[in-house]
């Protein structure tokens, strides 16, 4: 496909998902020479920042949202545990936790290679980003914070996802 092609159906994907955020009235920052959005949303207890990238090199929509913190040095070997408590068995998306920095960020990404991204794709992977990371950003901060172990978070996890 030619670049020009490329970067047209980009442009494409990105419209859509403006268009989406329009239709739900959200407020947002585009960032058209970059193709990306930022917004912020509040879920029940920390904020939540959205970093959307509609990429013309791979041809991904990938959502990142970074947790408003940094797990300290002497928690990251636990967090650790803690995040793979979390991803496992995560249909869509999944967290990305940097143990040298303590940085963490929840990602889902779709590809639109030979295709188009639907509205309704895209409001499916907004909706998985932030009940994910409503789910668990206040749980990874409690165990940042020491109140919290990753023991728990799978007793939580057993005890949520299972109906009871």
């Amino acid at each position: 496909m030619s670049d020009e092609r490329i970067l047209k159906q980009a442009q494409t994907v990105y419209e859509t998902i403006c268009k989406s955020l329009d239709a739900r009235g959200w407020n947002y920052d585009r960032h058209d020479d970059r193709f990306t959005i930022t917004c912020a949303a509040r879920g029940e207890d920390i904020p939540m920042e959205l970093i959307i990238i509609t990429d013309p090199g791979t041809q991904l929509v990938s959502i990142y949202s970074p947790m408003p913190f940094k797990v300290s040095e002497d928690k990251r070997a636990e967090f650790a545990q803690t995040v793979c408590v979390a991803n496992y068995g995560m249909m869509n998306g999944g967290f990305d936790y940097n143990i040298a920095t303590g940085e963490v960020i929840f990602r889902i990404v779709s590809s639109y290679r030979g295709s188009i991204l639907s509205e309704e794709l895209f409001d499916y992977m907004v909706y998985v980003a932030f009940k994910t990371i409503d789910d668990y950003n206040d749980k990874f901060l409690m165990v940042e914070k020491g109140m919290f172990t990753a023991a728990q978070l799978l007793e939580w996890k057993k005890n949520h996802f299972s109906g009871k």
